[in-house]
């Protein structure tokens, strides 16, 4: 009888308890600024091995990302690079709450060897070949116009050779000698080790915080909240080990 008992109860704490349980084959999709790759993959093999939950990424411009939300996809989280998207679309009904996860911190970048740019008054040469980031598609083109409206620094007398779509194609044409300077992120500055990195003057610059946004139309809105919950603890560590400057509550 008392053997019974232990089963059926058994039964019934597993019915209680299971719809909280991760199941193996679990998976979150993930819409996260490109500038945010190689902290987050990090972040999702350390996850799945504890939680065995695969994070699925989709790695764009936040604005592109941004744009896909609206227009009718659906991640179970999104990480854009800058709060103006968070802010937006939770005013819009698709983001339930967001927290600040680290700080975007924008940078001039140089190729090494080249000195034709040493500051921002540098940008307004006319032999300097600027690569900048699209105001539309990504976070840093947005605050690189910010950043020289606050220097008074026209932009459209700026001589742009290209505009990229993320930051990271803005780095990569940098790294290849493509334009003699640009603007992006400090972190991934610091990641290629293939850039000369110039301050930006507090004074002028747009710091940025990088809030990670629970989604209202998450087809998995429990095992995203783990996710969360572990971006914001162990993940904080990870972020500064990639060259981000941790958001200190």
């Amino acid at each position: 009888m008392q053997r019974w008992l232990k089963i059926v109860m058994f039964i019934a704490l597993f019915t209680i308890f299971c719809p909280f349980m991760a199941q193996a084959g679990d998976s979150l999709l993930v819409f996260a600024g490109a500038g945010m790759r190689l902290p987050l993959v990090e972040i999702a093999n350390l996850f799945e091995k504890q939680h065995r939950i695969k994070v699925i990424y989709d790695f764009e411009g936040s604005g592109r990302l941004g744009n896909k939300i609206l227009a009718g996809q659906k991640p179970d989280i999104f990480i854009p690079g800058a709060e103006k998207w968070a802010g937006l679309l939770k005013e819009k009904g698709y983001v339930q709450e967001y927290e600040p996860i680290a700080y975007h911190i924008p940078a001039i970048i140089a190729p090494l060897g080249n000195t034709r740019v040493n500051s921002l008054l540098d940008f307004q040469k006319k032999d300097a070949r600027l690569v900048l980031g699209d105001g539309k598609a990504c976070a840093i083109g947005r605050i690189s116009s910010r950043i020289f409206k606050k220097a008074n620094i026209d932009e459209t007398r700026l001589n742009v050779v290209a505009r990229g779509m993320t930051v990271k194609q803005v780095l990569h044409w940098v790294e290849g000698k493509n334009g003699d300077a640009g603007i992006v992120w400090h972190a991934d500055a610091v990641q290629s080790g293939k850039v000369r990195i110039i301050d930006i003057p507090d004074n002028i610059n747009c710091v940025n915080i990088i809030p990670v946004c629970s989604m209202k139309r998450s087809q998995h809105p429990r095992i995203s909240q783990k996710y969360i919950d572990y971006l914001l603890s162990q993940g904080k560590e990870i972020f500064q080990k990639h060259g981000f400057k941790p958001y200190a509550n």
